[in-house]
């Protein structure tokens, strides 16, 4: 049975940029270590192409962005970094998701079908936890639960 959690308070996504971040050992380690080490707790990583982006409580934004500043100014692979504030996660947990194709797109298919913008998606092999507008958050909860959730109890 599927696990569905609407996180109780906003959060913030603090994003660094660069266009040879991927390929730079250690950053991922460093940057999260800086946060640690600040005392900012973080919810979720998620990373593209040239970014990688950490999920804090929204009142521990401005720390996380300056710690975050302070070595994006120091490293040379780094351009820039952004704050989302005001972010909702809805995370879906279970073993559903491991071998039933076409679960990722059921879970944020009825998020779009309600016209709610996702900002990001993250997955695990058991899991996925996106992110939306903080005041979207009840809308787009609803619509997982009353249309994936029900057609995963429907025979």
């Amino acid at each position: 049975m599927i696990d569905l959690k609407l996180f109780n308070k906003p959060l913030a996504a603090v994003s660094v940029t660069g266009e040879k971040g991927r390929v730079t050992r250690g950053l991922l380690a460093l940057l999260a270590g800086a946060l640690s080490e600040s005392n900012v707790n973080v919810y979720n990583v998620s990373s593209g192409e040239y970014t990688i982006t950490f999920y804090v409580d929204e009142e521990q934004h401005k720390v996380a962005k300056d710690v975050l500043g302070g070595i994006v100014d120091g490293k040379t692979e780094l351009a820039s970094l952004s704050v989302m504030r005001n972010l909702a996660m809805i995370t879906g947990t279970g073993p559903e998701f491991i071998d039933r194709p076409g679960m990722f797109a059921g879970f944020t298919g009825p998020v779009a079908k309600a016209g709610i913008n996702v900002f990001s998606v993250t997955a695990s092999f058991d899991s996925v936890v996106l992110f939306v507008d903080w005041n979207d958050a009840k809308a787009a909860y609803n619509a997982i639960e009353r249309s994936f959730l029900s057609s995963l109890r429907s025979p």
